[in-house]
């Protein structure tokens, strides 16, 4: 009874030791295109730069590859700013690719999402638009379009903030995302959510890149990414050493109770 209590106790232990977070430090990213660090957050577009009907985009990625056999969840906040001429535009995206660190997509309402690095429909992430758009969702094809309707005008505020935390389940494939839209104009806050099944590991190979993009067009916005974290949900090492060396010591104590 006392090595089944202990063992118990063991496996307990295990399971309730933390995934490892890992907040990230937004300068470490790797900034392609319009993207800039500004007050400690990544820019990805800004209003004080040529505006460009043909799009203009900026991204911002993790300089490591992240494996696509392990579950994780990441989590970020935002904020897109207009300068109070008209509509805001055109949104931003969290995207998961293989192409490269160094890479955008196209500019304008496909918010740098569409065509990294010129892989056609590559990407998988969580995408937000603005302007006359006003949508956002999990995207698995690297298209922007057909997503869900925002709950108010994103672009009509000019001035919207948010987080989000995208999780992935590497078992199930199941890739889910919650998260909050305010509307900095009138102080209410929406609570958004979007689920997709799609296998990472089948679309990238073993790792893939994570980062952020955005996109203006003839409209801009002061488009920013102020926070970024990532958790993953393998137990460290030293967990894996803890549970063996555990189960060693009831597999002793065992042996030891045998009659001679």
């Amino acid at each position: 009874m006392r090595s089944l209590l202990a063992c118990s106790a063991v496996v307990a232990a295990f399971a309730a030791v933390p995934a490892s977070a890992s907040v990230i430090d937004l300068s470490s990213l790797n900034r392609a295109g319009s993207a800039q660090l500004v007050d400690g957050a990544l820019q990805l577009t800004n209003t004080a730069g040529p505006s460009n009907a043909s799009g203009v985009a900026g991204a911002g990625w993790l300089t490591q590859g992240v494996s696509t056999g392990a579950s994780f969840s990441t989590s970020f906040s935002f904020s897109l700013q207009g300068n109070d001429s008209g509509k805001m535009a055109d949104g931003i995206a969290l995207a998961f690719q293989n192409v490269g660190t160094n890479v955008t997509g196209v500019g304008g309402g496909d918010v740098g999402y569409w065509n990294i690095g010129g892989s056609g429909s590559s990407a998988v992430g969580s995408v937000i638009r603005s302007w006359n758009n006003n949508q956002y969702g999990l995207s698995t094809n690297g298209v922007v379009q057909g997503l869900d309707a925002t709950p108010f005008n994103l672009g009509a505020s000019n001035n919207v903030t948010g987080s989000q935390t995208v999780s992935y389940n590497a078992l199930t494939h199941a890739l889910t995302m919650t998260g909050t839209l305010t509307d900095v104009s009138t102080g209410i806050t929406y609570n958004i959510s979007d689920s997709a099944t799609v296998d990472l590991g089948a679309k990238f190979g073993s790792t893939m890149y994570v980062g952020f993009t955005g996109g203006i067009g003839g409209t801009d916005a002061d488009q920013r990414i102020t926070a970024f974290s990532l958790t993953t949900a393998v137990p460290e090492p030293e967990s894996y050493a803890m549970l063996l060396a555990g189960i060693g010591l009831i597999g002793f104590a065992a042996r030891r109770r045998k009659p001679q």
